[in-house]
């Protein structure tokens, strides 16, 4: 296999071609893993099943408070 960047042609059979190949492989895993936690966590969210902690305050204990 052949690949084509900025002009220059790397071939996966020379060390150096298999080095960037496992690069990128390595690159574009590590981008899809946060994705789909992502949409895990947004479908879960519309099925009601992740709701988050609970708060430690109420809404009264919420109010701001102002520095006098």
């Amino acid at each position: 296999m052949k690949l084509s960047i900025s002009g220059s042609i790397l071939d996966s059979t020379a060390p150096i071609g298999r080095l960037l190949f496992i690069v990128l492989a390595m690159v574009a895993d590590f981008e899809s893993d946060p994705n789909r936690a992502r949409e895990g966590v947004q479908i879960a969210r519309a099925k009601g099943r992740l709701r988050g902690k609970p708060p430690k305050l109420n809404r009264s204990q919420n109010a701001p408070r102002r520095m006098t």
